[in-house]
């Protein structure tokens, strides 16, 4: 936003009549208002996708910043596609500090629109410009732009996701549903899979990867998935992303199921049997294939789910001698997206604490039963039940005008401490007044998932004893419209006993030296360098330590992949996980990434980057992809395990000094 500045002549301002004078001032305070919102209010536009095909939808944001309630909805009939509003939610925030008496209070306004956008055509898609009218301004931003890409229309196949729930609240779980119908094969072969066992139809869906999903609490995928290996490889399956295993060839139950030229022992992808069933869709019969996971969210948000794609062939008819005819397909299953949200704003209490569920019960205590006037206490507040944690946040007790009768309450600095099955905020507070006090009620509520409603809950009175503070008071009887002409005697009022008589001793008269001896000058004069050299030292060390954490875990990742595999060895059945685990391990800390839900094509890749040597990646990644094959594969013998090992603790090393030493480039050469 631009500045600026404006300067007002008084002088001839005052020398005008009060009906000229009048429309100046007015002109004056309109363009300070003006410029005043021109300079408070912005809009931030963001996309939940950046890539869509043509078909799907995705999530619009769009943010006003220095304004909240009473907004109209964004202007966004520039955007070349269909849009449906899902509503908006204030993001506002306010806190009160009290400093010295002083109360003041600190808002930030804001408020989210929420758009549903349903591309028209393929090609880039330009969010904006949107615009939003308020106080007869015009606000413009240009959002981000999503590419749509376009495909080809066919109904021999049709993958789709979906949702139990489009929009859910946080610890509310939802279920995830893949499809894949298949068309059906013309009797008498309809009971038949359309799949070719020798060249399964491959399905590519990011979110079966074992990476995890930020604020998700997803399924065990790993054993859901081997649940689902077709362990009989003429039997026909669906591959999915890039899981793969090394498979011992049967030249004798099928010496033809390799191509001439193939390599029998490389790792090859791994089918999966889904659950099959038949359906009707669009009045023609299909086979669908179906995977359902259920997901709990643990914070607000979209999370999108697909899409999926679906490449290869797939059976489509019989000739007249009985044999399968294919065709290859390509098709798309569009995302779904989950909007996790708060609770609706309607009817919300100034006590709500932000969290969702069943059964919240909340209890106060104080840290003593007895103090004095203006001293300060600790108010102990726990909130448990079966309700949401990530987005509690404690209450605003000066919102409460019956806590705040006899109690300064400081509500800028309170402590939150986790609790079994909850929390616990930490308050400081003073009572104002002496006597038989009482701790009013606190007021916590919650949305409640059961009725769909917000609920209140009240903690128990805290009874507390004040007794006054020690103070300066007059003795005088005389009545105070002539206190002026008597002088007052003024006592104390305490608590404590009179002191008793100072006592005079001779060694008082003895003479001291004004300043300490000469060492405990020189210790003081050099113990401020050393105090200031540490200070510096432990800041730098504080500074620097993400960087030192992670150098320390690159340093400390070959010794610890080593005791694992150790450890392994020492086992009379060796686990096969437990050496994949001691692999990937070593990965993720040595090159600091997400290494345990590494496939093997993926470590050969990021130690290719590091300047590992091609041999040592090609090593790692048949390693990996020998151990994937004995996890699925639980009949595979220890020897074979002590050999994977003894190769492991060779390889290990070997990569190690690689990374330690990368070759340099042409450009660092020269």
């Amino acid at each position: 936003m631009a500045a600026f500045s404006i300067s007002f002549c008084l002088c001839p301002v005052k020398r005008l009549p009060l009906a000229s004078r009048l429309p100046v001032v007015c002109l004056a305070f309109s363009l300070l208002t003006t410029i005043a919102l021109s300079a408070d209010i912005n809009l931030d536009v963001g996309s939940s996708r950046s890539q869509v095909y043509l078909g799907e939808t995705f999530v619009l944001n769009v943010q006003v910043n220095g304004a909240d309630d009473g907004l109209p909805a964004p202007d966004l009939s520039a955007l070349q596609a269909d849009v449906r509003s899902l509503g908006s939610q204030s993001t506002s925030r306010y806190s009160i500090s009290i400093i010295n008496g002083h109360v003041s209070r600190e808002n930030v306004e804001s408020r989210v629109f929420e758009f549903e956008i349903h591309p028209r055509t393929a090609g880039t898609l330009a969010l904006g410009p949107i615009t939003l009218d308020v106080h007869g301004h015009r606000y413009s931003a240009q959002g981000p732009s999503v590419k749509v890409v376009g495909i080809e229309q066919q109904n021999a196949v049709i993958a789709s996701v979906q949702a139990s729930s489009q929009t859910i609240l946080v610890d509310e779980p939802f279920t995830i549903t893949l499809s894949v119908a298949i068309a059906e094969l013309p009797e008498p072969y309809a009971r038949y899979e359309p799949l070719l066992p020798s060249d399964p139809l491959h399905m590519d869906c990011p979110y079966l990867s074992q990476a995890e999903i930020p604020g998700l609490k997803t399924p065990d995928l790993q054993k859901t998935l081997q649940a689902l290996v077709q362990q009989d490889s003429r039997e026909p399956g669906l591959t999915i992303n890039e899981y793969t295993a090394q498979q011992t060839p049967d030249f004798f139950a099928n010496p033809f199921s390799f191509a001439p030229g193939q390599d029998p022992f490389r790792p090859r992808p791994i089918k999966f049997k889904l659950p099959r069933n038949h359906v009707i869709l669009n009045r023609r019969a299909y086979q669908e294939y179906t995977l359902a996971l259920t997901y709990t969210p643990s914070q607000e948000g979209n999370y999108t789910f697909g899409p999926i794609t679906l490449k290869g062939s797939i059976i489509d008819g019989v000739d007249a001698a009985g044999h399968a005819m294919s065709r290859p397909i390509f098709a798309v299953g569009p995302a779904v997206t989950v909007r996790v949200t708060p609770p609706p704003e309607t009817n919300r209490p100034d006590c709500f604490i932000g969290s969702v569920g069943r059964g919240l019960t909340a209890h106060a205590e104080l840290d003593t039963a007895l103090c004095k006037v203006g001293d300060p206490l600790t108010l102990n507040l726990n909130v448990t039940g079966a309700i949401s944690l990530n987005n509690m946040r404690p209450p605003l007790l000066n919102l409460q005008p019956a806590l705040t009768a006899d109690f300064r309450i400081y509500d800028d600095n309170v402590e939150t401490v986790s609790i079994p099955g909850g929390k616990r905020f930490r308050f400081r507070i003073r009572p104002m007044r002496e006597g038989t006090l009482e701790l009013p009620p606190i007021r916590v509520a919650y949305f409640d998932t059961t009725s769909h409603s917000y609920k209140i809950a009240l903690t128990d009175p805290v009874p507390l004893q004040v007794r006054p503070n020690t103070q300066i008071v007059s003795d005088s009887s005389d009545n105070s419209t002539n206190r002026s002409a008597h002088t007052d005697h003024l006592t104390i009022q305490s608590a404590s006993s009179i002191p008793a008589a100072i006592t005079v001793a001779a060694t008082g008269a003895r003479n001291h030296p004004l300043l300490p001896p000469i060492q405990q000058l020189l210790l003081l004069g050099g113990s401020g360098p050393v105090l200031l050299f540490l200070t510096w030292t432990g800041f730098k060390l504080w500074h620097n330590r993400f960087v030192l954490a992670m150098a320390h875990r690159r340093s400390r990742a070959l010794a610890h992949a080593e005791a694992l595999l150790q450890k392994a060895e020492r086992q009379e059945h060796p686990n096969a996980p437990d050496v994949a685990r001691a692999i990937r391990s070593f990965l993720e800390e040595r090159l600091n990434v997400a290494g345990t839900a590494l496939t093997p094509d993926e470590a050969a890749r990021l130690l290719h980057t590091r300047g590992v040597p091609e041999a040592l990646t090609r090593s790692c990644r048949d390693l990996l992809a020998q151990l994937d094959h004995v996890m699925y594969h639980p009949d595979a013998g220890s020897s074979e395990m002590s050999g994977v090992i003894h190769a492991a603790m060779e390889l290990l090393p070997r990569i190690n000094q690689a990374l330690n030493h990368p070759p340099k480039s042409k450009e660092d050469e020269a």
